[in-house]
């Protein structure tokens, strides 16, 4: 039996999470409260997640956050430090629709593959939004403004609000209004240029220059020039084989690339976090990196359940000597 490439792995992945999170509501509607929550808060069995993004503007306005909230926004944090942006490639529902736009657009707009795609640089763009929509929200408004462009949120909502009040939100239109515009433009225009969520993801994956990335090895590279595979493949129109510091923002470590490179030399690889060790066989790459990410995600959540458990329990122990010594104290006055 043939194994599955890590791009089949990744759709898999994209398309269980999006299922999910129109499953989840229909849950809590029967009473399952295990797992509730869209991606801006989130809690499975206990352990929360939250957008570090809406964390970080409520904490810069009103000086306050909770354990819950700092555990929540440090794990997608985590995870970007020590995998890179692959929460846009391997999480994100709204990443999974506009690739399918994309496919829509070459089929039946675009004379060729390549033709609308641009290489320039997008995350600028995303640094003038995210500072723009954090000033006005820390001066004028008491609403964190930046989640408003979240896709990943309104996908989520929706789906809340129609199965769980019974709503349909206008938060759906805009997205089948994105989600043509893409069709037509071809570009993953919102992605690339305005998505304010994926900016503190790529800061902090920035940090760590040892993270999962993808390397080009130019001694190996058998294409033809004006025919890469590599090229065409990312969805983000980036080249995969330059040397600059594009690919430092820009790419959200998908794989497509290296996949397509699999029959043109294996020019391309991952290099695994801090190891500085390039695996170039897709077999490798496939249970290396899927058996990693499963076993990271399940390890934090493990660890950070552990650390909240205890947490509260100690809590819990303070509030109630302090009630008894205040009962106590009471008394005595009486």
């Amino acid at each position: 039996m043939r194994k599955p490439t890590l791009k089949t792995c990744r759709r898999t992945f994209q398309i269980f999470i999006a299922l999910a999170f129109i499953f989840i509501p229909v849950l809590n509607r029967s009473r399952y409260s295990f797992v509730y929550g869209n991606f801006l808060s989130f809690q499975a069995f206990g352990v929360p997640f939250a957008d570090p993004l809406a964390v970080l503007q409520l904490t810069v306005k009103n000086w306050y956050f909770t354990l819950d909230t700092f555990i929540g926004a440090l794990l997608p944090l985590i995870l970007a430090f020590t995998l890179g942006t692959v929460f846009c490639s391997w999480i994100c529902p709204y990443g999974l629709l506009p690739e399918w736009a994309q496919k829509v657009n070459r089929k039946f707009v675009a004379r060729s593959p390549r033709e609308g795609m641009s290489g320039r640089k997008g995350f600028p763009y995303k640094i003038v939004i995210f500072s723009l929509g954090f000033s006005v929200f820390f001066l004028f408004s008491t609403t964190p403004i930046l989640n408003q462009l979240s896709t990943a949120a309104w996908y989520s909502r929706f789906f809340q609000y129609y199965f769980g009040q019974d709503v349909v939100s206008l938060c759906g239109l805009f997205l089948i209004s994105l989600l043509c515009f893409e069709c037509v433009l071809g570009k993953r225009f919102w992605c690339r240029y305005i998505c304010p969520q994926s900016v503190l993801l790529v800061l902090v994956k920035l940090l760590n220059r040892k993270r999962l990335k993808v390397v080009f090895a130019k001694q190996d590279c058998i294409c033809n020039s004006g025919y890469e595979r590599c090229k065409m493949a990312c969805t983000l129109g980036l080249n995969p084989k330059t040397e600059d510091n594009v690919l430092e923002t820009e790419c959200n470590n998908c794989g497509d690339c290296v996949v397509s490179c699999q029959k043109m030399g294996k020019a391309l690889s991952f290099e695994l976090p801090f190891a500085g060790i390039p695996f170039p066989h897709l077999k490798i790459q496939v249970s290396v990196l899927f058996k990693f990410l499963v076993v990271a995600v399940f390890s934090g959540i493990l660890f950070f359940g552990i650390v909240r458990w205890i947490f509260h329990r100690k809590l819990k122990r303070m509030a109630t000597r302090f009630s008894l010594r205040r009962e106590l104290f009471s008394r005595v006055n009486d």
